[in-house]
Formats: structure tokens, C-alpha cells, sequence
């Protein structure tokens, strides 16, 4: 004997297996069908609740989501079939397995670059729920929505669906979003489809418009989309840069995928522009970066990422005058905001060796970077920017306080002799390590009877 089921099932159960077996098999819903499991569900009050663990589901998949991702349904029949659920209680907050709803699983499906047809149910799906009062339309939603519509869909099916949105949230809401997106379309198309400079008037229009600066594609703001674009030169970036910063300082702070900071992918310009075949390598996103971070929201500079960078073979310190008051002269002891593992920052000392370093692919208009820095670890560094959020006077009071802020662990001794600080261990290995007694850091070194270093 075989018992396929212990109790009945309810009416729900029924019309969530029908509507997963229509999913499974890729065959259509009759709304007729879906009419009489509603009809008889009512009868008896309608617990929405047994759809989301059908027996047969695979991961819990709630009934709506079925039905909305159901492709092989006839457009118009589709969008009565989801709206009949809804108006008859299907809950478009439910979550699926993965912890998305109705209107999130069909954003992420569209990823895949579905065919013309399954696009036109997806659209008939996404209607529906756009016009459920209980679907939630926040920020996020309503960014993807357009974000998808861009990617997929002619002028008239955007304005169709922005026209159901506006009746939801209104006409202001809904055209600073969009405008967000087409402000994305505008940066993405001058960096990789036109290959071309980005327009300091155009991009004013869209923050003009209410564009919203931290809103992403693909992870990307359009700040990092500005950053890797390898076309803008030195003059336009700068007038760029600070209008976008302005309008979100927050910008600065976001990562993307890789973890990177706008600031950190400037930095790399000599990649960017290599991936684009760009030669010789355009610095302007990195010059006109750095110097906004520190006027706008020095505060926000740690987070962004922002600090002293190596020196290059090809650049020195020009030793000309600038009409620049600094606050350190060469032979100076400095602290430096450095580069750490893991795209962080740390403290390191060094003294002033230099000042106005440049580069030989630095624009002329670019006077240079106020100074180039020996680290006591032995690299040299230079910063772009005269601003203590970037480099300062050593002091030892301070040398414990900062280790604890950046990278380091902060338990070095502010009292300790500046000789003792670095101090050569060996690993269990055999091998010598260089250990920075302040910061916790350690690196491979020679073994102390060599005369490598």
C-alpha cells in the first residue's frame, strides 16, 4: 500500500500544485481553472499560508511566484490570472527560497536575457503586481523596475509601465527615478559604447533633475562609472567630481563587488586604461578625485578609501615653485595614510623627501602632488593632497591613537625608540619575516646575517 498523502489537501494546496506543475511543465494557466480553485477557497476562507510549503515544492516557492514566472501564458490571460490572486489575498510579500518576492524573482530572471515571449509575460506579470495596493514599491524596487524596463523594453512599454507607477507613487517620485536611471544609461554609453569624454553640463542636468548619484547598475554608481571612463580629460573630471560628490557625499564610500572604492579604481587608472586601449594612460579621474574628497567631505576620506600612493619610476619631484602654501618642508617627519591588504588603510612614518611630484602623464594643468614621502619601511609615497586626513606631522602621542584607527592593531608603544620598532623573527618555516612592532604587520625580509637588506 502507498499513501500519498496523510490528510486532504486544501484548495490552496491544490492550486499551488497547479499553478507549479504549469510552472514545471512549461504549459499555460487557464484563468477559468484558477477562477474555481478562488471560487471554492472562498467558501471556506482563504489561508494563503498553505502555498508557500506544497508537498510537491521544491524550496517552498509560494503560489504567486508560480504564476508569475509562469512564461508560456498568453500575455493578457496571464496578468488576470496574477491580479485574480492578488485581489483574492495572495500576499506579493511573500519570499521564495531565495529570499525574494514575486516582483524581485522576476527582476532577477530577466538577468538571464530572456527570449522576446518570456519578456512579454514578465511584463504582464509585473504590471499586475505594480498595480496591487499591498505590493511594496521602495526605493529599491523602483529603481530595479527601471533598471529593468531600460534593459529590455521599447520607449512605449517604459512609458506604459511609468504611467502605472506614477498612479502609484505619484509623478515626482517616479520621474527622479527614472531620471536616475537614464543619468546610469548617459555614463555607461559614454564609457563603453561611444568611447567618449563625459559633458560637465550634461551631467549637471541630470543632478539638475534630481538624479540620484549612489543609485547603481550592476553594482556600479555613477561615480565609478565616471572613474572608469578613460576618455574625460583633466578639466572636465574636475568640474565633474565635485558636483557629484556634492549632491551625495556618501558616493565616495561605496564599494562595489570587488570590495573597491571609486577611489580605489581611480587609483588603478593605468589598468582602466589599458583595458580600453587607451595609451597613454589617462590620470584625469585620480587627480580630479582625490583633491574633491578633501574639499567636500574630508570626513568621509577613510571610508573612500583615499591615501598616499607609490611613486612611479617615470615621476619626480619637480622642485618648482608653486604659489601653494605647505605645511611640511623636505626633512620632515610625517605620518601617511596608506594603502593596506583588503583595499584599507594605514598609518606609516616617513620623512619629506621631496615636493610637487608628478608623473610624465599628468596634464600640465595638474601643478603636482604637494609631496613625495620615504616611509620608514622603505617604499616611497607620494600625496596628492596637503590635508591631515591624508598626512601630518608625526607625533608620538599620537602614533598609538592612529595605529588603532587604521589597518594596524594599535598597540605599539608610543615611548618605544624609533630603531626598535622594526625587528627581524624568525617563522616557524625557517624563513625571516620583518615584523612592525606597532602596527602588527609583518613581511618576508633576508635572514639578519645577509647583506640583502
Amino acid at each position: 500500500f502507498f499513501f500519498l498523502r496523510r490528510f486532504p489537501m486544501s484548495v490552496i494546496e491544490q492550486l499551488t500544485e497547479y499553478l507549479q506543475d504549469a510552472y514545471i511543465q512549461d504549459t499555460p494557466l487557464e484563468f477559468e481553472t484558477i477562477n474555481d480553485f478562488l471560487r471554492d477557497a472562498k467558501s471556506g476562507g482563504i489561508d494563503w499560508s498553505h502555498s508557500e510549503h506544497s508537498e510537491n515544492s521544491d524550496g517552498g516557492m509560494p503560489a504567486l511566484h508560480y504564476a508569475c514566472l509562469n512564461e508560456a501564458t498568453e500575455p493578457q490571460q496571464l496578468f488576470f490570472v496574477i491580479s485574480a490572486l492578488l485581489t483574492h489575498g495572495a500576499d506579493p510579500k511573500a519570499k521564495d527560497s531565495d529570499n525574494e518576492t514575486a516582483l524581485e524573482a522576476i527582476l532577477s530572471l530577466s538577468q538571464e536575457e530572456p527570449e522576446e515571449e518570456a519578456l512579454k509575460a514578465h511584463m504582464a506579470s509585473m504590471r499586475a503586481l505594480i498595480n496591487c495596493p499591498n505590493q511594496p514599491l521602495g526605493k529599491d524596487e523602483i529603481a530595479g523596475i527601471c533598471g529593468w524596463l531600460r534593459q529590455h523594453y521599447s520607449e512605449d512599454v517604459q512609458k506604459q509601465v511609468l504611467g502605472d507607477l506614477e498612479k502609484r507613487l505619484g509623478k515626482e517620485k517616479v520621474t527622479a527615478a527614472w531620471t536616475s536611471e537614464m543619468f546610469l544609461k548617459y555614463c555607461e554609453q559614454c564609457a563603453y559604447d561611444a568611447k567618449t569624454s563625459l559633458k560637465s553640463n550634461v551631467v549637471g542636468q541630470y543632478l539638475e533633475m534630481g538624479a540620484d548619484v549612489c543609485g547603481r547598475k550592476n553594482g556600479a554608481s555613477a561615480l565609478l562609472l565616471m572613474i572608469l571612463n578613460p576618455y574625460t580629460g583633466f578639466e572636465e573630471m574636475s568640474r565633474i567630481c565635485p558636483m557629484v560628490i556634492q549632491k551625495d557625499p556618501q558616493v565616495v564610500c561605496q564599494r562595489d563587488g570587488f570590495k573597491m572604492t571609486p577611489f580605489n579604481w581611480a587609483s588603478d587608472y593605468e589598468n582602466v586604461s589599458l583595458q580600453h586601449s587607451v595609451k597613454p594612460p589617462n590620470p584625469a579621474v585620480l587627480l580630479a578625485l582625490a583633491p574633491a574628497i578633501f574639499t567636500i567631505c574630508p570626513d568621509l576620506a577613510e571610508g573612500s578609501g583615499a591615501c598616499c600612493l607609490k611613486v612611479k619610476k617615470t615621476g619626480a619631484c619637480t622642485g618648482q615653485i608653486v604659489n601653494a602654501p605647505l605645511r611640511f618642508l623636505e626633512g620632515d617627519r610625517v605620518l601617511c595614510r596608506v594603502e593596506a591588504p583588503g583595499n584599507l588603510t594605514t598609518w606609516e612614518e616617513g620623512v619629506v623627501v621631496g615636493l610637487w611630484y608628478k608623473e610624465k602623464d599628468w596634464p600640465p594643468q595638474f601643478q603636482g602632488a604637494p609631496y613625495e614621502v620615504k616611509l620608514d619601511i622603505g617604499s616611497h609615497v607620494y600625496a596628492l593632497v596637503d590635508h591631515s586626513g591624508l598626512i601630518q606631522r608625526e607625533a608620538r602621542e599620537k602614533r598609538a591613537t592612529l595605529g588603532a584607527s587604521g589597518y594596524g592593531n594599535g598597540n605599539g608603544n608610543a615611548n618605544a625608540k624609533p630603531q626598535g620598532r622594526f625587528q627581524k623573527r624568525q617563522r616557524e618555516d625557517g624563513s625571516w619575516e620583518l615584523l612592525d612592532t606597532k602596527s602588527g604587520k609583518a613581511r618576508a625580509c633576508s635572514p639578519p646575517d645577509s647583506d640583502e637588506d
